[in-house]
């Protein structure tokens, strides 16, 4: 589903919000759901009209299993680079154990674990706060990880990850404390940018806020973080 020019929220990908997008320069995916999408993925995109040699960057938002699982076969089948911020590329490539998790959802992860086959990854680039990939711009959003980040396309859109999430309706809450490194420093990333201007805000999970979504956030912050 295109939803702005050049920017695609990839039809029925399991786990999280997957991106796809698209400039004279190049397409890049952000984020690519458990394992197993890659095929639903390079399907939309082609059904877009981008061929696989065209697709030339996957971008993850951070290395839970939910938006990377389907890294490491994507890049198999595009040669695309696989970029993620350097706090959290240890954990995609397997030097470091996945994020944990508490309460009851470690029950639930550790029930689902044998069926989740994570296939670690070196990643091509180690992201930092202010590189660009095409025409988005990497800004650090750590606290849901070390390494999370968002990517933001000047005064236009920004894809924010697990750094913030969207109900059903799309009104913005925060990331689960479960599964939040540190809450703290997730609000502070949140305060970071909630000072940019955009009209488009993309979570990993829930429905995109599609209009006006710069001050949805700044009145979100404003009312809930004291």
């Amino acid at each position: 589903m295109e939803i702005a020019d050049g920017i695609h929220k990839i039809d029925k990908v399991g786990g999280a919000n997957s991106y796809l997008v698209v400039t004279d320069a190049g397409a890049a995916v952000v984020d690519t759901g458990m394992p197993g999408n890659e095929k639903r993925i390079l399907e939309y995109a082609r059904s877009v009209g981008v061929e696989s040699e065209r697709l030339q960057y996957i971008v993850l938002t951070h290395a839970d299993i939910d938006h990377s699982g389907s890294a490491a076969k994507l890049r198999d089948l595009t040669q695309a680079k696989v970029e993620i911020h350097e706090a959290d590329a240890p954990r995609l490539s397997g030097e470091k154990r996945l994020k944990e998790v508490n309460g009851s959802v470690r029950v639930l992860f550790a029930l689902m674990g044998p069926f989740m086959r994570f296939t670690p990854i070196n990643p091509d680039v180690k992201l930092r706060d202010s590189d660009r990939v095409l025409d988005l711009t990497v800004i650090s959003t750590p606290g849901h990880t070390d390494g999370s980040i968002c990517l933001y396309r000047e005064g236009r859109a920004i894809f924010v990850g697990d750094s913030l999430r969207t109900d059903s309706v799309g009104r913005p809450m925060l990331p689960p404390a479960p599964m939040t490194l540190d809450m703290g420093q997730a609000k502070d990333s949140l305060r970071r940018i909630s000072r940019y201007e955009y009209d488009l805000l993309l979570p990993g999970h829930g429905p995109p806020i599609t209009h006006g979504a710069s001050k949805v956030l700044t009145d979100f912050v404003r009312a809930d973080f004291h």
